[in-house]
């Protein structure tokens, strides 16, 4: 019995200690993230806008942008639509 207790012991450190090496790397990613987002550094905003615009071909090529494009139409006209309701 404790020969098995062993083994599976040994194979859920194994396990463990592999997710840990796979996620060592996201660590300094998410940190790098976090820091864009509170905008730490002053060219951070100039280089979002710039890494932005090389995806939109891409995002374009697969009908993202007109997705979100005919959703944020969809919302403007509900507000408008509330909006006039409440001025009657």
């Amino acid at each position: 019995m404790a020969e098995g207790d062993n083994r599976s012991t040994n194979l859920l450190a194994a396990e463990t200690a592999s997710l840990e090496e796979q996620l060592q790397g996201w660590g300094e990613v998410m940190l790098m993230a976090d820091k864009v987002l509170r905008w730490e550094r002053a060219w951070f905003p100039p280089a979002i806008m710039v890494t932005s615009l090389l995806l939109l071909p891409g995002l374009n090529q697969h009908g993202i942008i007109l997705k979100y494009i005919g959703m944020a139409k969809r919302e403007i006209n509900k507000l408008l639509k509330q909006k006039e309701k409440k001025n009657e």
